[in-house]
């Protein structure tokens, strides 16, 4: 009678793929949020992100002001900024209309200089001037790419310019506009070269 040859090996294990697979992706999300906690949040680092992303649409307008006021207040839980006051609107641009297209490309190009410009000072408050500063107000629309998952994603950029000075000035971090954190924010100062000086200029003169 033959023996039965036992298997010194033991029995095969069957690999939980399923589990290697889920273990995989937590590990990648763990990953991703940490990287948004601590990625670099300044102003310019952001605008920079998103002009080398997807650009959808561009829009905005460039106006006259006197006062820059980037707090954010609130009134019965309803959140507001003082920046659509006492401003006089020089020109705005719908990237989505074909007799604008120029003017939000001056825009985009206006931008990209400043992701180039001489950083120089912060400074708390900027003084009050009647009509001494420009205020762009860019917003884009990018595709953004969540894991798997692709959708349109909206930012806005507000920058301001002291004509007699020609120095820009930008929040010197990046939040939402009605974000109270940005009544912690100061301006971060930069130089603003021959190319801005004109682009700037040509902007907020192109009239329709």
């Amino acid at each position: 009678m033959a023996r039965r040859r036992s298997n010194m090996y033991g029995k095969k294990r069957k690999i939980n793929y399923g589990r290697i697979i889920g273990l995989a992706a937590l590990l990648f999300l763990l990953m991703f949020l940490i990287f948004n906690i601590f990625k670099k949040d300044d102003y310019v680092s952001k605008l920079d992100e998103v002009l080398n992303s997807e650009i959808v649409e561009i829009t905005g307008s460039i106006s006259s002001v006197s006062s820059v006021d980037i707090n954010v207040y609130s009134n019965d839980g309803i959140r507001y900024t003082n920046q659509h006051e006492s401003i006089k609107r020089l020109n705005s641009f719908d990237g989505t209309v074909s007799d604008d297209l120029n003017k939000a490309d001056t825009a985009k190009k206006l931008m990209e200089n400043l992701t180039a410009a001489k950083e120089t000072f912060l400074t708390a408050t900027l003084p009050e001037k009647e009509n001494g500063y420009y205020w762009m107000d860019v917003n884009f629309v990018v595709k953004d790419n969540v894991l798997i998952f692709e959708n349109n994603e909206a930012y806005n950029f507000d920058l301001y310019y002291d004509i007699e000075n020609e120095k820009i000035y930008v929040k010197e971090k990046y939040y939402n506009e009605f974000s109270t954190k940005n009544n912690k924010l100061k301006f971060q100062e930069y130089e603003a070269d021959e190319e801005f000086k004109n682009l700037i200029t040509e902007l907020a003169n192109k009239k329709k």
